[in-house]
């Protein structure tokens, strides 16, 4: 399938960094030494092809509407977003203080609600590796690709191709979670409910829908709304971070969640997927000590990481 070209332009990013927005959290398939290719949540195929210096190209299917393109592009890329408060609360911090200095210019960048939910189902009982191996492979065991200029590409298969042929999952290693990733590509098909509905939701409420889904749970449900919808009120706090977290803070592991919510507020998942990123998504034991020994930064030269992912085209 080959995309038409829509839309052409400039992003002024002010002082949001294009560069680390681009890279981090993005699949290894998708990165371009200027740029990268970032899919738009979108009812048909869209990507967009964004260099660092804020050059854009769009691609879809649909250009019929050119202008709701680019807003949807500039809202994934977090160029919307007053994260100022985020930054303020993140300045004066123990654990985060060190990152919010050095990478002000990061947003998170967001996707659709399906690919939100695949990508928390893979972080279940999955390290950092693990988990986003498992993207790389489901994108790879699939297969589809779109022409996008004179280049095809890889991109995410869609919730029907994946109930068409769901062995295919198995082939790409997330086990157990196969039944889980089904279960959600119906939820998303049979329109049980729209991102729309999400977002004029209660946090509590939303979590509440998304946890309808068989083998969704907190975790999941919380990185889901962040990642599609941005909604950063409630924290995805697994045992990784409840044990960071006691440490950096000295609180006891059961206090963790209320103190973070108190802390971070409707920046919570927010601060939750920072934490990730400072610490480069290490082993538990590894980035405890890192924590101990105030190594908050993250290391440049490590690959997987959560902002140098170019280390999974040479694992996949």
């Amino acid at each position: 399938m080959r995309l038409n070209l829509c839309a052409e332009g400039f992003i002024r990013s002010g002082d949001v960094d294009l560069r680390l927005i681009l890279s981090t959290y993005n699949l290894c398939f998708w990165l371009i030494e200027n740029g990268a290719y970032v899919y738009l949540p979108v009812d048909y195929f869209a990507v967009a092809f964004v260099k660092i210096s804020g050059e854009y190209n769009i691609y879809s299917q649909n250009c019929d509407d050119v202008d709701r393109l680019v807003s949807i592009l500039e809202n994934v890329l977090g160029l919307r977003e007053n994260t100022l408060d985020f930054y303020v609360i993140a300045h004066e911090d123990s654990l985060l203080g060190p990152f919010a200095k050095s990478y002000y210019g990061w947003r998170l960048r967001s996707t659709s609600l399906w690919w939100a939910l695949v990508t928390g189902v893979c972080q279940q009982n999955a390290s950092f590796k693990q988990g986003w191996r498992m993207l790389h492979n489901i994108v790879k065991v699939y297969g589809k690709r779109v022409g996008v200029g004179d280049k095809e590409i890889l991109r995410p298969p869609t919730p029907r191709e994946v109930l068409e042929n769901s062995e295919k999952l198995l082939e790409a290693g997330v086990g157990y979670r196969a039944k889980t990733i089904t279960n959600i590509a119906r939820f998303i098909l049979e329109n049980k409910v729209s991102e729309d509905d999400l977002a004029s939701a209660s946090p509590e409420e939303a979590e509440s829908i998304l946890m309808e889904i068989n083998g969704v749970g907190l975790y999941t449900a919380r990185l889901a709304l962040a990642f599609s919808l941005r909604r950063y009120e409630l924290p995805p706090i697994d045992k990784w971070l409840r044990k960071i977290a006691s440490m950096a803070y000295s609180i006891d592991e059961k206090s963790v969640e209320k103190y973070w919510i108190s802390k971070w507020g409707k920046w919570s998942a927010l601060a939750a997927i920072a934490v990730t990123i400072a610490l480069d998504a290490e082993p538990l034991t590894k980035a405890l000590t890192r924590v101990k020994n105030k190594q908050l930064l993250p290391m440049k030269n490590l690959t997987p990481t959560p902002i140098n992912m170019i280390g999974f085209c040479n694992s996949t």
